[in-house]
């Protein structure tokens, strides 16, 4: 079973090993320091989620995937990192993370997402999710490479 809740500073920091070691973070040269201290800043802002895997009830088990939130972009919220550890990949945890961050974004507002444009894989999970490409994004993780800026909009309440 998998809880999302708010990660502490602590528990976001930890995560950046297994983060830096996945695609696309490990081949653009990602380190688990500079994520580590990313996502501590991050989630003292209550911007960052975890996916907790729990082994039994009022037993917490290890964190499954992470999501990065940052609050008041482009009149919506900015996704600027989603990860699930490769061991728990296609069992809904991206899906649930991101449907955690589309419930805190305000109604009537916009959800932001950017992904590499050769990451099929992510571009692909991104619009099954309703994600649609608004821009190209040259050079703004690294030199020579493209991210698409994509967003949603956020329903209002039924």
């Amino acid at each position: 079973m998998i809880e999302i809740r708010a990660a502490t500073a602590a528990l976001a920091g930890r995560q950046a090993t297994w983060v830096a070691a996945l695609e696309p973070w490990r081949s653009l040269g990602y380190q688990s320091a500079g994520l580590s201290r990313f996502l501590r800043r991050v989630a003292g802002g209550g911007g960052v989620l975890a996916a907790i895997e729990t082994s039994a009830p009022g037993r917490p088990g290890r964190v499954a995937g992470v999501v990065a939130m940052q609050e008041g972009v482009l009149l919506g919220n900015f996704v600027s990192l989603l990860a699930v550890r490769a061991e728990a990949a296609r069992q809904g945890i991206g899906r649930a993370l991101m449907a955690a961050v589309e419930a805190r974004t305000p109604p009537r507002r916009w959800l932001y997402v950017s992904a590499d444009a050769g990451n099929a894989g992510a571009l692909g999970f991104y619009r099954k999710l309703g994600f649609k490409r608004v821009g190209r994004l040259p050079d703004l993780v690294r030199q020579g490479h493209v991210e698409l800026l994509l967003r949603k909009a956020v329903p209002r309440p039924a």
